[in-house]
């Protein structure tokens, strides 16, 4: 395993077995089962987020394609046009697949990173105000109303997701950190589900299989 692994990988898994008297191995197999669990549970709120966010922003500009609309939301500054920049990059994958541009097709392509540009705070007096208008929808789940909160909810779940993505460990020496920590990234991913819609929020945990695997952990701590 070390060979195939590398060593340095693989002594994550060894200090964290003999800290809870199990197998390495077990333990590491464990830890790509629950990386793509969480994973999982990730891609749901996500897609719940984006559609969120592109429901609202739709409705306060009147098209589907409110990515567009700098004028509105003022998404680019005058020293940068990354957001456009990204936009433009992905209409060009889009066509390179031989597909037609399609709001649809472009808003599915935009990374979660761009999600939480969008929640920044230098798009609060366009973006944030066109998510809380109860005219285009609003928050009714959302209660503490503040932008800051919310962003920092996902920018949890984006660097989780990132972490997941790169085959980062999630076991970690000492096993009440690591439970500490699987508490934690488990109940974000609940709670920015549950202030955009509490019954999409019960769905998500109802398929979710980190509980399950969490108690599947090799461990005889």
């Amino acid at each position: 395993m070390q060979r195939w692994f590398s060593a340095d990988r693989m002594d994550t898994y060894v200090r964290s077995a003999q800290a809870t008297d199990c197998d390495a191995i077990d333990l590491y197999v464990w830890n790509g089962r629950i990386s793509k669990a969480l994973l999982e549970d990730i891609a749901h709120v996500e897609v719940l987020l984006r559609n969120f966010i592109s429901v609202r922003l739709a409705k306060a500009c009147g098209h589907d394609d409110w990515y567009k609309d700098d004028e509105r939301f003022r998404f680019n500054s005058s020293r940068t046009r990354r957001f456009e920049n990204s936009i433009t990059e992905i209409e060009q994958q889009i066509r390179h697949a031989g597909k037609q541009v399609t709001p649809g097709r472009v808003i599915a392509d935009m990374s979660l990173g761009s999600w939480c540009f969008l929640l920044s705070s230098r798009l609060e007096q366009t973006v944030w105000k066109s998510l809380r208008d109860p005219a285009n929808g609003g928050m009714p789940n959302y209660q503490p109303r503040k932008r800051a909160i919310f962003e920092s909810h996902v920018k949890m779940m984006r660097d989780l997701r990132n972490r997941l993505s790169h085959q980062e460990h999630i076991v970690l020496d000492a096993f009440a950190d690591e439970n500490r920590y699987l508490d934690e990234q488990y109940a974000n991913l609940d709670w920015i589900a549950r202030s955009i819609d509490p019954k999409a929020a019960d769905w998500i945990r109802s398929q979710s299989r980190v509980p399950l695997l969490r108690s599947l952990r090799p461990s005889n701590a």
